[in-house]
């Protein structure tokens, strides 16, 4: 499902419009890989955390595979490129046209004339590659929040606790495990990112993570008044605007806010209400497909 606004715009509009949205998108699926079965484009960093400290792990069926020095997670060097070893290739611009006018995954397996498990791999295959529009810097001002979403073990069938119904609320009140912390991230020149940092309260090392590397360009961090940011932004030599919205703190100097960064949460949230609650290892790949609509 999309944003009701979006998938009218996309109904309403001529097919040469909607040809070059899926086009589009085409394009950023595919960033980084090849339309044919090559190994011609390598892994040189995880694709989990950006760490270039990987080293080689076997291989499997031929494709070079490799464990992460820092994350310590396996991956290939085909990983997140949604063309590689791809079936049907030609009825990718149908399914795509299906995702973009909110059909579910039965739907578009319906129309596209696909299995409802392919229909179902290819919807996250198409939201992992479209992780390829994370910035990769920020400049200026930035502006950063987190917020939580339910940790959810949707389509867990072997799950240690009682199960509850999609999209209920936690148990326990406040920050706990139970929820999941997603960074977000924005600047005054239209970068925006979204990256889920971890289960309950964020710390310095999450914001560390996320952020490596980006911060080159950045002059302000402007955030609330949690510690995490506080030692984050001394700790990287970056000034530091912070703001308590519960003791009326809006504003500084009439540049310096948060008002972006909410707004930005506010339009998630909003997008992913009808999805009535997603399987928080599936979490990221929303969050991709909420920043390419967002573009």
């Amino acid at each position: 499902m999309i944003p009701e606004d979006f998938r009218d715009f996309f109904i309403s509009s001529s097919a040469l419009v909607q040809s070059e949205i899926v086009s589009t998108l085409l394009e950023i699926s595919t960033e980084g890989s090849a339309l044919i079965d090559s190994n011609q484009s390598k892994a040189i960093s995880c694709p989990h955390c950006k760490c270039n400290k990987i080293k080689a792990n076997g291989k499997l069926k031929g494709v070079q595979r490799y464990v992460c020095n820092t994350c310590h997670k396996n991956f290939s060097e085909t990983t997140g490129k949604f063309w590689y070893n791809l079936k049907k290739k030609d009825k990718v611009n149908r399914y795509l046209f299906c995702l973009l006018s909110g059909y579910s995954i039965r739907k578009s397996a319906k129309e596209t004339g696909i299995s409802i498990q392919t229909s179902f791999d290819w919807r996250h295959k198409l939201l992992v590659s479209f992780g390829s529009v994370s910035v990769d810097e920020f400049q200026g001002i930035l502006e950063s929040d987190d917020l939580f979403f339910a940790y959810s073990e949707k389509g867990n069938r072997n799950l240690d606790r009682p199960a509850r119904k999609r999209g209920a609320k936690a148990s326990k009140a406040g920050l706990s495990n139970e929820k999941v912390a997603v960074i977000a991230s924005c600047d005054r020149s239209g970068n925006k990112d979204f990256k889920v940092a971890t289960r309950g309260r964020i710390s310095k090392s999450d914001l560390e993570t996320i952020l490596q590397g980006k911060l080159a360009k950045v002059e302000t961090l402007c955030s609330d008044s949690h510690r995490s940011y506080t030692a984050f932004a001394k700790d990287k030599k970056v000034a530091h605007k912070k703001f308590n919205a519960s003791k009326g703190q809006r504003a500084v100097d009439k540049i310096y806010h948060v008002q972006n960064v909410n707004n930005m949460d506010m339009r998630l949230r909003k997008f992913m209400e009808p999805f009535n609650g997603v399987a928080t290892k599936y979490l990221q790949n929303y969050l991709n497909w909420f920043l390419v609509l967002e573009k």
